[in-house]
């Protein structure tokens, strides 16, 4: 029994001790930092210094050697025990060491529901989802505040149609459409979660602000201009975030801060350098919140002359296929007039330096999500989308407008306007706000454009001549044209 215990004490050492192999003339070698036996991150650090000339291996991987003598590298961790081997050569001679570092994941600091019963139903957001501030709706869907990236959980409080009510936070619900849901098992716990440290770093196209969360929350944007800046409440958060870390090379970030607005509602706030954002992105990397706030175009601001070259500008062409559109009188359909204005509009673009992406080059379908995802692919400055109107009085002159989303937008709807109205025809209005599909995107800035009305004689008699298509667009590369030398000036 006495020899058994033995061999089992010395079969454990063999586990739990370092391993340590020394070639008679191996280099003199030391590990300073990562022999811990538990951890709590997944991400591991070792450093040590070994003899100059010698060639370092971590877990068969070269490691940099530096003039110092020192050594170093990260290693990712797996849950439980993680095998560590460090091989140092030199000449013929080898020094190897391997010990066992244990990962634990740390237990979250949010409490939770512990009998596993949660009363009401919790649902999980899938792609696409987007909450609304109302039940309400109309011909454009119901009044939305923003998408919502997938997998977030959902108190569910009421149901009404096809919308589910949800809990936000203490003080906040809204509205998401059932079908980008999914329900859960009966007695899963909504999300909650403490907020942890924050980078803002450049990294090359965008300067990215990430927030470390343990569980994906719902969030809601707004933008403000007076102050310049971008808000992101993040719900169901309680702040725990001790520093930010912020480089000086940032081109749309001027700083970040945030504020504890609620109790469980966790502020972000973006403070912009330009009045005019070129787009922005929120979207989860794990539990992490990614912020994206994309770089002026290098291009913008290098001719005074030809203020459009190397801008990569969207045009869409609304309807199409089984979709017409209105159709006039005389049996023109809405869908032909868009596609030959978006022709004449990419002609007109191009000669000036653009380069032009279509959402459609032909009479096909193109859903509305497919074109939002061929202007994402093809990584456009803006996008401009045209339109013809309908409705009204038949017999009287209806006129154009132009149709902003998001307030940043605005000044491309307000030049393209003021150049079309040179054509002395009606002016419809600039309508901002507009819940259609390709101005909800805040990736791009992007405009709409209802040419004429469809269904106005008058209007009708205009917009059936190509001449007056021609100019029509050649009005709305002058409109940004002037919206470009509105945000460039003084640069």
């Amino acid at each position: 029994m006495k020899k058994s215990t033995s061999a089992l004490f010395a079969l454990l050492l063999t586990f739990c001790l370092p391993i340590i192999s020394i070639a008679q003339n191996a280099p003199e070698t030391k590990i300073v930092r990562g022999k811990a036996d538990t951890v709590y991150a997944g991400i591991h650090y070792i450093t040590g210094t070994t003899e100059r000339g010698s060639t370092v291996f971590i877990n068969n991987l070269p490691v940099k050697l530096y003039s110092t003598g020192s050594f170093g590298a990260q290693i990712e961790l797996r849950e439980g025990n993680n095998l560590v081997e460090l091989r140092v050569v030199k000449g013929s001679d080898v020094y190897t060491e391997n010990f066992n570092v244990f990962f634990k994941k740390p237990i979250s600091a949010v409490s939770q529901d512990v009998s596993g019963e949660y009363p009401n139903l919790v649902v999980k957001t899938k792609s696409g989802a987007y909450l609304n501030y109302g039940a309400g709706e109309d011909r454009l869907g119901g009044a939305k505040i923003n998408f919502l990236a997938e997998g977030i959980k959902l108190e569910v409080l009421d149901s009404i149609n096809n919308l589910y009510k949800v809990k936000l936070s203490s003080g906040r619900y809204s509205y998401i459409p059932k079908n980008f849901t999914e329900r859960l098992l009966p007695g899963t716990n909504p999300a909650k979660s403490l907020t942890g440290s924050w980078s803002v770093v450049n990294s090359g196209m965008e300067d990215k602000i990430r927030v470390s969360l343990q569980q994906r929350l719902p969030y809601t944007i707004y933008r403000e201009i007076e102050p310049n800046r971008i808000v992101i409440d993040i719900h169901g958060a309680e702040c725990n975030s001790n520093w930010i870390t912020q480089y000086l090379d940032l081109k749309a970030v001027d700083y970040v801060h945030f504020n504890q607005t609620a109790s469980d509602v966790f502020t972000v706030i973006i403070k912009l350098k330009d009045r005019f954002n070129w787009g922005y992105t929120v979207d989860y990397s794990g539990t992490t919140l990614d912020i994206s706030i994309k770089h002026a175009p290098q291009s913008l601001g290098l001719s005074k002359r030809a203020l459009l070259k190397g801008l990569v500008i969207g045009v869409d062409a609304g309807h199409g296929g089984t979709a017409n559109g209105a159709v006039s009188t005389s049996g023109i359909k809405e869908k032909d007039l868009n596609l030959a204005m978006a022709y004449m509009l990419k002609s007109e673009l191009e000669k000036r330096g653009a380069t032009v992406v279509m959402s459609r080059s032909e009479d096909i379908d193109v859903t509305m999500q497919e074109r939002i995802d061929i202007f994402k692919k093809g990584a456009v400055d803006l996008v401009v989308s045209i339109h013809c109107n309908a409705g009204g009085n038949p017999l009287k002159p209806m006129g154009t407008s132009t149709y902003y989303r998001h307030i940043d937008h605005r000044p491309i709807a307000v030049n393209v306007l003021k150049r079309l109205l040179e054509m002395n025809v009606n002016n419809f209005g600039l309508i901002g706000n507009f819940n259609f599909a390709l101005n909800a995107p805040t990736e791009f800035p992007s405009v709409l454009v209802e040419t004429m009305f469809m269904s106005s004689l008058p209007d009708e008699e205009q917009i059936a001549n190509q001449a007056f298509q021609r100019e029509m667009m050649i009005k709305v590369v002058k409109g940004l044209e002037d919206f470009i030398k509105e945000i460039t000036k003084g640069k």
